[in-house]
């Protein structure tokens, strides 16, 4: 895959992870329960690293440096896994986890083909 590509990809992964955020947010503002609302904040701050590290690998014009970041966010991608599993538990509704989880699927199969 040639770097235009794979950028295109990254942008394509931080589109979906932003749409999981929103719903995150969503989520949030839809609850009153205090520890829910600390475990919803935890989430949203594990993707928004996430997020970052793919902006930054975007953002990288060295083409050593961004096949290094591209390596790294590739190992990382077990953490969208488990950051799965976490919403599940912290996203009462059903629907809004499977639309969350989706998302996470989707950047997960996006970084696995960079």
């Amino acid at each position: 895959m040639s770097k235009d590509a794979q950028k295109q990809s990254l942008l394509d992964a931080v589109t979906q992870l932003r749409l999981a955020e929103q719903l995150l947010i969503q989520t949030s503002q839809a609850t009153s329960d205090i520890p829910t609302l600390m475990q919803i904040n935890v989430e949203y701050s594990h993707l928004d690293s996430f997020l970052s590290q793919l902006l930054q690998a975007q953002a990288i014009a060295d083409d050593t440096d961004f096949a290094h970041a591209i390596s790294s966010l590739k190992q990382q991608a077990s953490i969208l896994q488990a950051e799965e599993d976490g919403i599940k538990k912290v996203v009462a509704d059903v629907g809004t986890a499977a639309r969350i989880a989706g998302y996470l699927v989707q950047i997960v199969g996006i970084i696995a083909k960079l």
